[in-house]
């Protein structure tokens, strides 16, 4: 994290907004690969890796626009890109993996715990898994084409659900 509080793509680039997402939700899939491999990490729990105060400063002062939306950065237009990816980032940064919270500021400021693998909120990815693995299988001239969800991110979010104590809809 650069001293703006924000995270910067790669080395000598400007800090921006989507990298909150990008970067931030990077630390607790590494922290479910650890889990499902069986290897005795001492992870931190609460927030991996990185502080979750200072990236969501940086989001609500330097990237929030009078007129609405975020941006990458101040000076910058908001789009619905770095709106959606710095939200998801301040998701990420609010929600520890053992289901604690750090909020910066006022409790409203809370968001809704997105889903790492698909970056919408967990109850909507768990609901198009019911819904997909309740279709036949997708099959082009007689040969079955569609695949499905990838183990580790199914085995993720079950974890997950069950953790935080949250329904599953399959």
């Amino acid at each position: 994290m650069s001293h703006e509080g924000g995270f910067q793509g790669r080395a000598n680039k400007l800090v921006d907004s989507c990298y909150a997402f990008w970067m931030g939700g990077i630390f607790p899939l590494l922290h479910e690969a650890f889990r499902q491999s069986g290897q005795d990490v001492a992870l931190p729990l609460s927030h991996s890796w990185f502080a979750p105060s200072p990236l969501q400063t940086y989001v609500f002062l330097a990237c929030q626009t009078q007129s609405g939306g975020l941006r990458d950065k101040p000076g910058k237009s908001a789009d619905f890109y770095h709106s959606c990816y710095a939200l998801s980032g301040v998701s990420v940064s609010q929600h520890g993996v053992d289901g604690s919270l750090s909020v910066v500021g006022a409790a409203s400021n809370l968001l809704e715990r997105t889903d790492l693998y698909y970056n919408v909120l967990v109850e909507k990815a768990e609901r198009k898994c019911a819904y997909f693995a309740g279709l036949p299988p997708l099959e082009v001239d007689g040969r079955v084409v569609g695949g499905g969800e990838g183990v580790g991110a199914a085995e993720g979010r079950r974890h997950l659900l069950e953790e935080l104590n949250l329904p599953s809809y399959q």
